[in-house]
């Protein structure tokens, strides 16, 4: 991915190659990097993680995917030992312990349950503590910061540790009388500026509002959901968790009495209105007021479409809704589908217009050029599906409305 001109891009993060022995690309470290120069000690290690996740999950998976090789990525304690840990599955990352973090009993315990569900890990800047032995049977590689250990240090904790299948990298390879030191002490991989200094990504970037509706909306399409899971991926985001109960208290639904816990929110408005909700904050958050009306017209066609269709109108809205993630957030669907892991059936409804949801969205789109056209004397069809349209886009306002008054 390459640096594009005007505003359509942004910097993502760095991304620094670490070699095999043959000069091969083997694994991409991942590195955190802010448009406004800020470090990663300014902005806090959980910060920097979240970022570096979140773009590794939507604007650069594809450069992962293309180099066939897993990918580095710093995280940091909070987020080790966070329930939800990280939306990647294991076979994406391999997760670096870096030195600084504490090896207490509870981290150990987390890293051992994550190394049970598959995960890889890396001992970064590796400085042979003995508190650190507890990591090492559970680790797959071992990073050695080759600036601050001296080679007969580490040939000697390399032969202790022989009987443990590791891979050892060495760290900040800048010469090749260093490469070759460490090809004689029979280490593996190789990073360093001798082979390739850490390169901008840049790319389109999803607004961070998106960031917990697109886990709460993968989380919320599961086949199960579970109520807890759901709550708490909603009390980690509060600005999302205080506009739902908003939602949930306002007019447009009528409770009987007021709603003041989140258990009360999801059961009120149900799985299906929720999914809605968290679709239109995650993707309506920074949209221009004309985009937002679009998309909320969209989808409302779409569920009374469906519901002419005798189809699921919930599923029609949704679908409506998220097609309209290019228009929102400036990336291609594809990108946004990428990070939800929809179902093969929902997905192709809104990539390639198939199967009856397809056909739903296919119809409401080419309403909508009549519409924006103003376009009359349509008949058949194309009448009914304008008078439809119509009705949708008033009630869109309505909408609107709604979403003002708890933004």
């Amino acid at each position: 991915m390459t640096q594009g001109t005007g505003s359509a891009t942004s910097l993502l993060l760095a991304s620094q190659p670490i070699f095999d022995r043959h000069g091969k690309i083997n694994a991409v470290e991942l590195l955190y990097r802010s448009e406004t120069g800020l470090s990663v000690a300014d902005v806090g290690e959980d910060v920097a993680t979240a970022e570096v996740v979140y773009q590794l999950c939507t604007a650069i998976t594809q450069r992962v995917n293309a180099f066939k090789v897993p990918a580095f990525v710093n995280v940091s304690a909070e987020i080790l030992l966070s329930p939800h840990f990280l939306p990647l599955t294991p076979n994406h990352i391999v997760v670096e312990l870096v030195e600084r973090l504490q090896p207490t009993q509870e981290l150990i315990e987390a890293v051992q349950c994550l190394h049970a569900r598959g995960y890889r890990f890396a001992l970064d800047d590796f400085a042979f503590k003995p508190s650190w032995e507890p990591l090492i049977s559970m680790a797959s590689y071992i990073k050695v910061d080759i600036s601050s250990v001296a080679p007969a240090e580490v040939k000697r904790h390399k032969e202790r540790l022989s009987h443990l299948n590791l891979k050892w990298v060495a760290e900040r390879i800048e010469t090749l009388k260093e490469r070759d030191i460490y090809l004689q002490l029979g280490f593996d991989l190789f990073q360093g500026y001798y082979y390739a200094r850490p390169t901008p990504v840049y790319g389109k970037k999803i607004p961070t509002a998106s960031l917990h509706a697109t886990a709460l909306l993968h989380v919320l399409h599961q086949p199960e959901p579970g109520i807890d899971e759901i709550i708490a991926l909603v009390e980690a985001d509060p600005e999302l968790a205080l506009k739902l109960t908003r939602v949930a208290n306002s007019a447009f639904y009528r409770p009987r009495a007021p709603i003041n816990s989140l258990h009360g929110v999801v059961t009120h408005l149900g799985l299906r209105q929720l999914t809605s909700w968290v679709a239109l904050f995650g993707l309506l958050g920074d949209a221009k007021s004309e985009h937002a009306e679009l998309a909320l017209t969209r989808a409302k066609a779409c569920e009374m479409l469906a519901k002419q269709d005798a189809l699921r109108e919930q599923d029609a809205y949704f679908i409506g809704l998220i097609s309209t993630a290019e228009l929102l957030l400036g990336v291609s669907r594809e990108e946004f589908l990428e990070c939800l892991e929809l179902d093969a059936a929902t997905t192709e409804a809104i990539v390639h217009r198939k199967g009856d949801y397809g056909s739903v969205l296919q119809r409401i789109e080419a309403t909508e050029r009549h519409f924006a056209m103003r376009e009359s004397g349509l008949s058949g069809e194309k009448d009914q599906l304008m008078t439809l349209y119509c009705h949708a886009h008033n009630t869109a306002f309505e909408l609107l409305a709604t979403l003002a008054a708890v933004r």
